[in-house]
This record gives structure tokens, C-alpha cells and sequence, in this order.
């Protein structure tokens, strides 16, 4: 009788204990999206379920494939690898994301979902904000990490146009695509938004390029600026590659001081200048980043130019959109 009543008690723990997992379920209360209840609890549900599995892979335990049909395959691409490189799980129990409509109610952005990733011994913080993007039909069409310290809403006002305003939300979406690509050592993704020209400057010697593109290869540098070294972009993604990916179990790669400026005679070139700050492994850093964007196609908008210091130059400038000539700008 005592070895059935230990059976029998065994079973009870087996059972509460697998009770207790089941009540970890994420609450998820999202603020905003009165105007469409319907399309906010659907995506409220979605995102419980995709948290719960998240904690339970995190455990070893969870089906990433199970999640499979609740995202376009772009989108669960970059969760499986964010997963994959971060191992995250929930930072608390009860959720309440913003709600942001985007493009007349097309899409809905979940902002400022916390999770907590593991670092190893990388000096950086654990939490880390997710944005997800929801079509209307309730599918997930974008996971990205949150750029901290800006005002989205300020930054879209500041556009001259429709059109100008439009461009600066698209900028800060891939911005946030941008840095969560870094933080996956996503090779691929880094590939595409890269022009097959771009010119990339990472250090301190500039040496004048022998042949470029029509686009790119006149520079209004002085020679007094000519400091800084440049690569090609599959020189830049092999170092990265080799480097920064392989040596590193962890990155955490952040954007900070963003601002966007239009070419003032080119509408579809941007300027992008942002603080960037670098923490891995075994390497730390902090300098200036400057992008040079093209969103003639705005679905797939490449970098011509990447250029970063960590310091100013001797006259307190940076490079910047005015330093390179657009030319042979033609479709």
C-alpha cells in the first residue's frame, strides 16, 4: 500500500507541476486599437501564443515550426534566428504593447515588447524591445529590435511632404531590420540591403578607389577628411564574417541620436546619422554612423554608403550626405 500511495503521490506532483507550467502563459493586454477590437484581440492572442512558445523553447522544450504558419516567411526567418542566436524569454507576466496603426490600417505595430536574452559574457543589457508587425489579417509580417531614445511620431513630422514623412517611418523600420541583423549575424540579410558598389569606410586611412560605380565614385572629401579606410562591401561582410560573427557568441549592436536628412536635390536619397554602439564578446565600441540610403524602391531600399568614426574630425565634422556627389542618377 505504501508504494502505490507513493505512486499515487508522485502523480499528483507530475500533474501540479505541469499545471504550473501552463498558468506561465503570457498575458498580453495591448493599449490602443479601440477603433478595431476585433483585429487587436486576435493579435493579442497570436502574440500569447508566440511568447509561450518562446519560454518553452527557451526551456528546450517548445516547436518553433508549430509557430510556423503565424508569420510570412521573411518574418519567421528573422524570429528563427533571433531565437536561435539570443535564446529570449519573457521578461515578465502581464503585457501592455502600444498598438500603432500604419499604413491606413493595413499593418499594426506591437512596440515595446520586452524580452530578456542571454548574453554569455557580453557587457550589455538582458532586455531587449521587440517591435512586431501584424498584417490586418492577423499575420506577422516583421520582428524587429527597437531603436531606444527616439520619438517615432516627432520624427515622421518632421517630413516636408506626405511622401518625405512616409520615407522617414519606412527609414526607421529598417533601421530597427538593420540593427536586429546585426544582432542575428544575419550574413543574408546584410547582403541584400547592401549595393553591390557601396562604398564602406571602417577605418583610417582613405585610399582612393580605382573603379566605382557612377553613383559613388566622386567625393567631395578634402584631402584634410581622407582619413578613414574603405572596403568593399564583400571585403566589409567577409571581415564581418570571419570577425565580428565567428569570434563573438553574443552582439548587441544599438542605434541612439538618430536623424534623418533628405538630399535636397535627389528626394529618394537619405541621410542617416545615428551613434552607434557595439558590445560582443570580446570587443566594445562607440562611434559615429552614417548611411547613405536609397529608396527609389522603397520595398527594398539599399545602402550606396557606410562610413564610421569613432571621433570627429579635427574640425568637429563627420562625414555626411554632402561629402559624396550623386551622379549618373538615371532608372
Amino acid at each position: 500500500m505504501k508504494k502505490k500511495h507513493g505512486v499515487r503521490v508522485l502523480c499528483v506532483l507530475c500533474i501540479g507541476t505541469v499545471c504550473l507550467f501552463a498558468q506561465v502563459k503570457p498575458k498580453v493586454n495591448i493599449v490602443g486599437g479601440d477603433n478595431v477590437p476585433a483585429i487587436k484581440q486576435n493579435i493579442s492572442g497570436i502574440l500569447e501564443t508566440v511568447l509561450l512558445e518562446m519560454n518553452r523553447l527557451n526551456k528546450g522544450k517548445g516547436d518553433l515550426n508549430s509557430l510556423r504558419n503565424k508569420f510570412s516567411p521573411e518574418a519567421f526567418d528573422v524570429f528563427t534566428k533571433f531565437i536561435e542566436q539570443n535564446k529570449p524569454y519573457t521578461a515578465r507576466k502581464i503585457y501592455e504593447p502600444q498598438m500603432v496603426e500604419r499604413q491606413k490600417g493595413e499593418f499594426f505595430d506591437i512596440r515595446s515588447l520586452t524580452v530578456n536574452v542571454e548574453l554569455g559574457e557580453t557587457e550589455a543589457s538582458q532586455a531587449q524591445n521587440l517591435i512586431i508587425t501584424f498584417s490586418k489579417a492577423g499575420l506577422i509580417t516583421s520582428v524587429r529590435s527597437m531603436l531606444p531614445n527616439y520619438d517615432y511620431e516627432k520624427m515622421i513630422s518632421e517630413g516636408n511632404s506626405a511622401i518625405d514623412s512616409l520615407t522617414r517611418g519606412l527609414i526607421l523600420d529598417f533601421l530597427e531590420q538593420f540593427r536586429m541583423g546585426y544582432n542575428n549575424k544575419d550574413l543574408d540579410m546584410l547582403q541584400k540591403v547592401y549595393s553591390d558598389e557601396a562604398l564602406i569606410i571602417v577605418g583610417t586611412v582613405l585610399k582612393e578607389k580605382g573603379q566605382s560605380d557612377d553613383f559613388s565614385k566622386m567625393t567631395l572629401l578634402t584631402p584634410s577628411k581622407v582619413k578613414l579606410v574603405q572596403q568593399s562591401k564583400s571585403e566589409y561582410l567577409e571581415g564581418l564574417r570571419k570577425n565580428a560573427f565567428r569570434k563573438n557568441s553574443f552582439l548587441n549592436v544599438r542605434f541612439e541620436d538618430v536623424q534623418v536628412m533628405q538630399h535636397e536635390k535627389v528626394a529618394e536619397i537619405y541621410g542617416i546619422t545615428c551613434r552607434q554602439l557595439w558590445n560582443s564578446s570580446n570587443y566594445s565600441d562607440t562611434g559615429h554612423l552614417f548611411l547613405m540610403m536609397d529608396f527609389r524602391n522603397a520595398k527594398e531600399p539599399i545602402i550606396h554608403v557606410r562610413s564610421w568614426q569613432p571621433k570627429a574630425f579635427e574640425d568637429g565634422t563627420f562625414v555626411g550626405l554632402y561629402d559624396f556627389d550623386v551622379v549618373s542618377y538615371g532608372q
